[in-house]
């Protein structure tokens, strides 16, 4: 059972603000809030996709791997929006891994009847038809960054990409800490690189970092870089 101001701020979100009051109701019936400690495993590459979440507090980090075990793909998720928007209506399984980077607390609920409330309004769908519009272009911009053959290039896109994704405008600093290895995994590229380029942002002032907390000292600088 939710509380009152648990429902007041899901409510307002834009993923149901478009929902009747009686839909709204019968899906917030269903849901539940937890609280799990940083490294838990939301949900595992395969596992039955059966619940959607939305983190209140804390980060997740998406992974997904090939069959050797190495990490192919790492992403981030903002708070008060529902994940994972991929597949919705279509797939059975998830098609990655999420896992908690910090002390998390989110509030899940059954995707079958999210996505059945949202197949009989049309400012719904409209609605997660922008949203996934929106997530294709990133991933397109992710794609172009991948294949380009500077390795360097690499490292500063995806910088550019995460300050897209998790910037905000009070403030150019990433609201969790970052390894090389992370953004080694998200720029295809190794360890040793992404400490090279880091060095040399730091040096050119573009970039700080403090504790593992990334802040974009240039964010005209890494803007450029998704166009």
């Amino acid at each position: 059972m939710l509380k009152r101001e648990d429902y007041q701020y899901l409510r307002k979100l834009d993923d149901f603000k478009y929902f009747s009051i009686e839909a709204f109701d019968k899906i917030a019936g269903q849901m539940e809030y937890r609280r799990v400690p940083k490294g838990h495993v939301l949900f595992f590459e395969g596992d039955v996709r059966d619940k959607l979440f939305i983190v209140d507090k804390g980060y997740f980090r998406v992974e997904q791997s090939d069959q050797s075990g190495s990490f192919l793909y790492t992403d981030f998720i903002r708070h008060g929006t529902i994940f994972p928007y991929g597949g919705i209506f279509t797939d059975a399984r998830y098609h990655f891994s999420v896992v908690a980077m910090t002390d998390v607390s989110y509030y899940y609920m059954p995707a079958e009847l999210f996505e059945r409330y949202s197949l009989t309004n049309q400012q719904q769908i409209l609605h997660l038809f922008g949203k996934l519009s929106k997530l294709l272009e990133l991933h397109e911009l992710r794609v172009r960054n991948l294949i380009t053959s500077s390795a360097s290039s690499r490292v500063i896109q995806s910088l550019a990409i995460l300050l897209i994704e998790m910037g905000t405008e009070t403030t150019n600093t990433l609201p969790f800490q970052l390894t090389s290895t992370e953004i080694a995994n998200m720029s295809g590229t190794t360890r040793e690189t992404v400490s090279h380029v880091m060095s040399r942002l730091k040096r050119e002032r573009r970039i700080a970092i403090k504790g593992k907390y990334l802040t974009y000292l240039d964010k005209d600088y890494f803007l450029q870089f998704t166009h």
